[in-house]
C-alpha cells in the first residue's frame, strides 16, 4: 500500500504544480494575446474557479496520502510534518483565493462594467482595488508554485520515493 501511497502524492504534486505552470505561463498568456479584452477576462474568469478547485483537491489527496505515509513512517517526521503544514498552507490559500478573493474580483469587474455600459467614467478606485487584488492573487500563485516544488525537494531530500 505505501508503494501506492506515495506514487499518488507524487501524481497529486505533479498535476497541481503543473496545473499551475501550464496556466500561468500558457493559457493566461494565450488567451489574453487571443482574444479581445473583455472576452478573454470572460474566459479566464470561467476558468479560476475550476483552476483553483483542482489546487484545492490536491491539498485533500496530499493530506491523506502524507497522513498515511508517516503513520507507515514511510517519511521521516519533520519534513512529513513540514510538506503537511505547507500542503496545508497551499490549499487554504487556494480556497481563499477561489472563495473570497475571485468573487470580489468578479464583483468589481462587474461594477466597472455597469459604469461603462452608463456611459460614466470608470471609477478609478474600482480600478484600483482590482489591480491590488489581481497583484496579490498573482503573488499568492507564485508562492503555491514554489511551496509545491519545495514538497518535491522534500520528496527527494526524505528519500521517499
Amino acid at each position: 500500500m505505501t508503494q501506492g501511497v506515495k506514487w499518488l502524492y507524487l501524481v497529486t504534486l505533479a498535476v497541481w504544480i503543473g496545473s499551475i505552470v501550464f496556466f500561468s505561463f500558457a493559457v493566461a498568456p494565450t488567451v489574453f494575446k487571443t482574444l479581445k479584452p473583455e472576452d478573454a477576462a470572460a474566459l479566464i474568469r470561467r476558468i479560476f474557479s475550476k483552476y483553483y478547485l483542482i489546487g484545492i483537491i490536491c491539498a485533500a489527496v496530499s493530506i491523506v496520502c502524507l497522513g498515511l505515509l508517516l503513520a507507515d513512517r514511510a517519511y521521516s517526521r519533520w519534513p512529513a510534518i513540514l510538506s503537511l503544514l505547507l500542503v496545508a498552507g497551499m490549499g487554504g490559500t487556494d480556497l481563499w483565493l477561489r472563495q473570497g478573493v475571485m468573487p470580489h474580483m468578479n464583483d468589481l469587474r462587474d461594477r466597472r462594467a455597469m459604469f461603462e455600459s452608463s456611459g460614466k467614467p470608470p471609477d478609478e478606485a474600482l480600478d484600483r482595488e482590482w489591480k491590488a487584488l489581481h497583484r496579490l492573487s498573482v503573488q499568492l500563485n507564485g508562492v503555491v508554485l514554489l511551496c509545491g516544488l519545495v514538497l518535491v525537494f522534500l520528496v527527494v531530500y526524505a528519500r521517499v520515493v
